[in-house]
């Protein structure tokens, strides 16, 4: 007896390769795949503006990055002790308006330059449900007060027409792109808006790939389907648990990742995963030989796999 519905996922006509760069941009959900892509040896970038939920802001994003737009002071807004950017993530936030604007451009120029060297985007949209000040999509709230925004849920058209606009300059029209729908509930929004958003970003989606060529991989379809047990769920009932992320992550390697890159990955993560130990006694003789062996195990990597990614490892 089977007591799940199978998710039937093609493999990939452009497997990922370790020779790429991968640039990510979205949801939370983005940030715990780009942690299993730095874990298998891959470069990648993955939101130089901080977390971003809705198809508009990070469409914004992309736009930004092209222009290689600097913020000045008169981008940014005071509000609790703090100078924030609309565009930004609250990480980029501080109490001093140079170390806010420090940051967000520091940043800015790290995705510009990814974007520019990046083969492969990997964009994961969370919620069609957007904020509006003074007629612009927001990235953040900052917590200001709901009567500062217009509240309103994105229309399908309106998702597709911006990225065909943004993806006919000729820069974005050489990356190869791969979509998912962030499988985290938005249940602040309301069970049934959150359905309504989903549905929203799915046809959007479905409609880009078909039109655009991309690649859509089913993460939303995976939690919903094969882990719909709530405990595939963190504590909060809404984001998915350590063994949801490994489970989507394994069925991504296999069919979005070539075969070496699979092997590759099989064989490293577990060197990065050594890195993070922290000993309690780092000066130790027993260290220092864990040490050495890790620089070993690290140049035969480097030998047998010649674009494995270790920096900042």
């Amino acid at each position: 007896m089977k007591f799940f519905t199978d998710i039937q996922i093609g493999k990939s006509s452009e497997p990922i390769e370790h020779s790429e760069q991968i640039l990510m941009l979205g949801s939370c959900f983005a940030e715990n795949m780009e942690a299993k892509f730095a874990n298998g040896g891959f470069r990648v970038c993955c939101n130089p503006f901080g977390t971003l939920y809705n198809p508009m802001s990070i469409a914004a994003c992309l736009q930004s990055l092209l222009a290689g737009k600097h913020f000045s002071e008169e981008d940014l807004f005071f509000s609790g002790g703090l100078y924030h950017s609309m565009l930004h993530h609250g990480k980029f936030s501080s109490a001093d308006a140079e170390d806010c604007l420090g940051m967000v451009n520091e940043s800015i120029d790290k995705g510009r330059m990814a974007l520019l060297e990046a083969d492969r985007l990997i964009l994961t949209w969370g919620t069609a449900w957007v904020y509006e000040m003074e007629g612009q999509i927001v990235g953040n709230c900052h917590k200001l007060p709901a009567s500062c925004f217009l509240r309103r849920r994105l229309a399908i058209e309106e998702i597709i027409r911006t990225y065909s606009i943004l993806f006919q300059h000729p820069l974005m029209r050489q990356k190869k792109v791969l979509i998912t729908i962030s499988p985290i509930r938005h249940i602040k929004d309301g069970l049934h808006e959150n359905q309504l958003s989903k549905a929203t970003l799915l046809l959007a989606a479905e409609q880009l790939v078909q039109q655009e060529n991309w690649t859509y991989f089913p993460a939303y379809e995976l939690m919903l389907d094969e882990l719909r047990d709530y405990r595939f769920y963190a504590a909060d009932m809404v984001h998915p648990s350590p063994v949801a992320i490994d489970y989507v992550w394994e069925r991504f390697a296999q069919t979005q990742l070539s075969p070496n890159a699979q092997l590759a990955v099989k064989e490293c993560e577990p060197y990065f995963l050594s890195l993070a130990h922290r000993p309690l006694h780092p000066d130790s003789a027993v260290y220092q030989q864990f040490i050495k062996q890790m620089q070993d195990r690290k140049q035969a990597l480097s030998e047998k796999y010649p674009y494995l990614h270790f920096e900042d490892k």
